[in-house]
């Protein structure tokens, strides 16, 4: 019986986070403008309190569970935004949870409709044209 010993290089595996930070975009963010608002989800309709952050660089509206997270749990391409506004159907159960229709408003997207509630009427409208002042 003849042993065979090859003189095999170790091989370092990178962790997966550090591999994908080679491939983030070279463009930085810009806030434009951020805040906490309310997020009825897609499955559920429940409403989600979400720090939002509005990039006017990279066109998006990232989301975020609370304002000092770093990794943002979705965003919203602005490119894809059809209209943003007040809802053009009232919502069903809608904002029993805030308790104001008027402070609720949406963004349509070639995809689906994603409703958003604010604290009053001036932030939600203020929400609206910020995000409308971003789009292409």
């Amino acid at each position: 019986m003849v042993l065979l010993y090859l003189d095999i290089p170790s091989i370092t595996l990178q962790r997966p986070e550090s591999y994908y930070q080679k491939f983030q975009s070279p463009v930085t963010e810009d806030r434009t403008y951020e805040g906490y608002l309310f997020k009825r989800g897609a499955l559920l309709k429940g409403w989600r309190q979400r720090w939002f952050v509005l990039d006017s660089t990279k066109h998006q509206l990232r989301y975020y569970e609370a304002m000092d997270d770093s990794q943002s749990k979705g965003f919203i391409d602005l490119s894809e935004v059809k209209r943003v506004g007040k809802p053009e159907q009232p919502l069903i159960g809608s904002t029993q949870r805030k308790g104001e229709d008027n402070c609720v408003f949406e963004i349509k997207t070639c995809k689906r409709v994603i409703s958003f509630a604010a604290a009053d009427p001036d932030t939600a409208m203020e929400w609206i044209e910020k995000i409308q002042a971003c789009l292409i």
